[in-house]
């Protein structure tokens, strides 16, 4: 290449256009090509760099950008994907400091929607809420399809407990680069239509915390729709818990890659209901106990327990998958105080690997592991003990839905459905929470904790 062949923009354009199509070897040669000639060409370094990203070589790309960001610091666009670079390793600090320069240059520049997307999850992380849905919004309105703004606006919009926008926004989880139910059904998707004599399948989803919290609008379903079916699609371990339900007509085990093999007139998933009934801070339905276990089953476990003490169940950690579960969870060290509490007796529910970590051989806290194979023996055994006290996992959505009292700790920066502060949970009357003051800070919780178990053994 030579410069009366082609011109160095015309090289930038071909290079640019090779990246496009996904030929990072050939835009790689292109852009050293330009170096060579010019090594401090700007945009070169800028393209190369990225072409490094987009191939793993984050190091180098970053070394790239900096390069050109040292001789034209004036370009927003170089800021700004020299923080998404940073992004990419976890360095926050660099990556928010690039994002936020770039911004200031140009708010409008090319590539502004992902800025203020990164700042938006940066500030909610760290409890400016406000701050993040600005970010949010602004992230938006420069990019209308991003499906993934929105869904991070709506957990943001019903943190502060704006239940009617946020569950709009929380529709987009299925528009996302990853939809959180990709298969395409070819029945229409039930948005309020009358469903007298219909059936219609109801589809689980997420977490199995989410499913315990949400299973209450089925009931509503049933009130409002005069010989209506409900089919209930749902993971095996719900399968023999769900079955206890009266509104269920019927149930099938859940295939992520498969629309089951049974007739219905309409489908929905169950988190898309409280957009369906409208649901807000004062309406929420069923409160109290909706979860009922067969009897059989909370027998079954009854002998486990010492009848003159008060029975707790503990679980201090969730699944390590979650995307926030290093903050909502908690080292086995702080919980195990609870099992030094005079006249009560400690439960494990915990499940998982975590457990084969842990020595239970004093027999202050004892485990049940074991006992548990499905959802339906953990509720049974809920049924038989006098508390539970868990951070937020799908134990306390099961123990608040069977109406048995629960104590849930939190994160400083919660999960949407405890909202900001209060002790009382909106979702279940039988749910008291106990929230950092300092993010993670789980020695004071479980300080507070004793103190009140303290009170109920006094005044038993």
């Amino acid at each position: 290449m030579t410069e009366k062949e082609i011109s160095i923009n015309e090289a930038l354009q071909i290079g640019i256009d090779k990246q496009n199509k996904g030929d990072f070897s050939g835009a790689e040669i292109i852009y050293k090509a330009i170096l060579e000639k010019i090594p401090q060409n700007t945009d070169a370094l800028h393209l190369l760099g990225l072409v490094k990203y987009q191939t793993g070589e984050s190091k180098k790309a970053i070394e790239l950008i900096e390069k050109a960001v040292s001789i034209r610091g004036d370009i927003a666009i170089f800021h700004g994907n020299l923080g998404m670079v940073y992004d990419s390793i976890g360095d926050e600090e660099k990556s928010i400091r690039e994002f936020e320069r770039a911004l200031s240059l140009n708010p409008n520049y090319e590539g502004a929607w992902r800025a203020y997307y990164n700042l938006g999850i940066y500030y909610s992380s760290i409890g400016e809420i406000e701050k993040a849905l600005e970010n949010y919004n602004k992230s938006i309105n420069l990019k209308k399809d991003f499906a993934e703004a929105y869904w991070n606006r709506a957990l943001v919009l019903l943190l502060l407990g704006k239940y009617e926008e946020g569950f709009n926004d929380y529709e987009y989880r299925f528009k996302k680069e990853k939809p959180s139910d990709s298969r395409v059904f070819e029945k229409p998707k039930w948005n309020g239509e009358d469903l007298n004599d219909k059936k219609i399948l109801v589809i689980t989803e997420q977490g199995a915390g989410d499913n315990f919290q949400f299973m209450r609008y089925l009931k509503l379903i049933k009130e409002k729709h005069e010989n209506c079916k409900i089919l209930l699609e749902c993971q095996k371990e719900l399968l023999n818990l769900f079955k206890s339900f009266d509104e269920i007509d019927e149930i099938v085990e859940k295939d992520k890659n498969k629309i089951p093999n049974v007739d219905f007139d309409y489908y929905t998933h169950l988190m898309s209901l409280p957009v369906v009934f409208g649901t807000n801070l004062d309406n929420i339905p069923l409160k109290n106990k909706y979860i009922n276990v067969n009897k059989k089953v909370v027998k079954k476990f009854e002998n486990l327990f010492d009848k003159n003490k008060f029975n707790i169940g503990i679980v201090w950690a969730g699944n390590p998958k979650q995307e926030n579960d290093k903050n909502r969870s908690m080292k086995f060290e702080n919980i195990k105080e609870l099992g030094k509490v005079e006249g009560i007796q400690v439960y494990s529910l915990q499940k998982g690997e975590i457990v084969k970590e842990i020595d239970f051989s004093n027999k202050e806290i004892i485990d049940l592991s074991e006992k548990m194979k499905d959802y339906e023996d953990t509720a049974g055994i809920i049924e038989n003990l006098d508390l539970i006290i868990s951070v937020d996992t799908s134990v306390s959505h099961l123990s608040g839905a069977l109406g048995k009292e629960t104590w849930t700790l939190l994160t400083k920066i919660p999960d949407w459905r405890y909202l900001l502060e209060g002790e009382k949970c909106i979702w279940y009357d039988s749910m008291r929470l106990f929230r950092q003051k300092e993010k993670g800070d789980w020695k004071s919780v479980i300080k507070n904790v004793k103190e009140e178990l303290g009170k109920i053994i006094v005044n038993r």
